[in-house]
């Protein structure tokens, strides 16, 4: 399971761009329109064999950059929650977004504009933060009302001891209201 999916990085950084990083090298780069038809799954018929051969080639740089951004993401939060952390609580989170940040830097390689990487050092200190407990995933709870991973759970049970049971106990000298 990865953090961030194909549909999210189209929706955050656009058709044109995944194009021109994911394609590989060595393919003639990816037309954005067949990009977007690629990651959502369209009609591709109006493409030759050769342009959806790259473009498929150009999904699989997106998803293995994907999966190696969360794989290194979960280096550094398994040190303080238990994994995997279920998909509620991960669209809930800044994880997402951190995770697309980390795919995108993989996917320009050497020349990555100042902007890309800036993003991504930003997600890599928060990451370690997140790790050293100086920041939180904040998992107490969903809006489900699941409880978040590796926290406790309470009950609201009936009280053991109350006022009427502690009275005997309770003298002016040491009672304070």
């Amino acid at each position: 399971m990865s953090y961030a999916t194909p549909q999210n990085l189209l929706q955050w950084y656009g058709a044109k761009e995944l194009a021109q990083t994911a394609t590989p090298d060595d393919l003639v780069v990816v037309p954005a329109q067949l990009m977007r038809l690629t990651i959502e799954g369209g009609n591709r018929d109006a493409f030759s064999l050769e342009e959806i051969a790259s473009a498929d080639k150009a999904l699989e740089r997106i998803t293995a950059a994907l999966s190696e951004a969360t794989l290194l993401i979960e280096s550094y939060i398994s040190r303080r929650y238990e994994l995997p952390i279920t998909d509620t609580v991960v669209q809930g989170s800044p994880l997402p977004r951190s995770c697309g940040a980390m795919a995108r830097r993989l996917l320009y390689d050497d020349a990555v504009p100042q902007e890309v990487e800036k993003r991504y050092e930003h997600t890599l200190g928060w990451l370690r933060d997140l790790a050293n407990n100086r920041a939180d995933l904040n998992l107490n709870t969903t809006s489900q009302g699941q409880v978040g991973v590796g926290l406790a759970d309470f009950e609201n049970r009936e009280r053991i001891f109350d006022n009427t049971l502690l009275q005997g106990f309770i003298t002016p000298r040491n009672y304070q209201s």
